[in-house]
């Protein structure tokens, strides 16, 4: 008896073995050949989708480079039909009409981050319908002009309210004297614009009311705060890389100086209402210190870095561009 016993459990040992052998094989059978990315499509299907989520950074057109936007994630209703019919545009081709329902969604109540994803958007449409030389039909922010015969770039621009510098570089124009008579060149109906949020260290670029891009900036130092309000180009205020004397120690810096603090160039703002009026001395420029962009350590003026105040320099037009200093 004790020896058939043994026997008996004996067996039970080799199957309860065999049995767990045969399940580790199953087990390992079915995920080597699991379809590569299963377990990623399963925990994203049972993970809670954020707002943050609903905004995939998939091209939604690869002709435009665009975002993809999850419509159905977005919780505002009315939100989410511009939305859809925004990509809907995108998708066929129908770039003014989609730039113009994103901006208006800028101006409705947004989570932080879809806000930046429409910005994010409006700034991929401005590389082609703005910064390029298409003209897309309904467009009235930009057109095609026919220079006439003796006519100047310069005088073209002035008309539009936008720096010459910019319509050559957007029609690949090396030199105004280039400029023929008869030739159809791309125009942009200016001026630009920006509003500075003090608190946040960044200045939103508008043509018109469309919003275009945003730049992080520098700001003034406590005891020499850039101050709040109203601001515009100063006539005669733009220039490359100007001598410059500093009011505090009285050192005057000149361009090819290794330390010449000014950067790239500088474009000067007067006060237009009655919290900037009579003060002097504001302006853009450029920097020889990167990392004090994004924080308070000028004698009031506005740092940029020094490639985005060129291309800055080349859409501000003095007398007619503002900038607003808001907290």
């Amino acid at each position: 008896m004790a020896i058939s016993g043994y026997r008996f459990k004996r067996r039970q040992v080799i199957v309860y073995y065999a049995a767990i052998a045969i399940i580790v094989i199953i087990i390992a059978a079915e995920i080597f050949f699991r379809p590569a990315g299963k377990n990623a499509d399963e925990k994203a299907a049972n993970s809670p989708q954020t707002a943050q989520q609903a905004v995939s950074q998939q091209p939604g057109d690869t002709s435009s480079g665009q975002t993809k936007v999850d419509v159905a994630a977005v919780a505002n209703p009315r939100v989410a039909a511009l939305f859809k019919d925004a990509q809907n545009c995108i998708a066929s081709g129908k770039i003014i009409t989609a730039r113009n329902t994103l901006n208006d969604i800028l101006n409705m109540s947004l989570d932080t981050f879809v806000r930046e994803t429409v910005k994010k958007q409006l700034n991929d449409l401005a590389q082609d319908w703005l910064f390029s030389r298409t003209v897309h039909l309904g467009d009235d922010l930009c057109s095609s002009y026919k220079v006439q015969s003796g006519e100047l770039l310069s005088q073209i621009a002035a008309k539009f309210k936008v720096p010459y510098q910019f319509l050559m570089k957007i029609n690949n124009i090396s030199s105004e004297k280039s400029l023929l008579a008869d030739q159809v060149i791309k125009v942009v109906h200016g001026p630009f614009h920006a509003i500075l949020y003090s608190s946040s260290f960044t200045m939103d670029l508008y043509l018109q009311n469309i919003y275009i891009k945003t730049y992080r900036v520098g700001l003034g130092k406590p005891g020499h705060e850039t101050p709040i309000g109203l601001w515009k180009a100063k006539v005669g205020g733009k220039m490359v890389k100007p001598t410059w004397t500093d009011p505090e120690t009285g050192k005057t810096y000149h361009a090819d100086d290794p330390d010449y603090p000014l950067g790239s160039g500088w474009i000067a703002l007067e006060g237009t209402d009655s919290r900037t009026s009579g003060i002097e001395g504001i302006a853009f420029h450029g920097t020889n210190d990167e990392t004090t962009i994004g924080t308070k350590s000028s004698r009031g003026c506005i740092r940029l870095y020094n490639g985005e105040l060129v291309e800055l320099y080349d859409m501000f037009e003095p007398g007619y561009s503002e900038l607003r200093v808001v907290e």
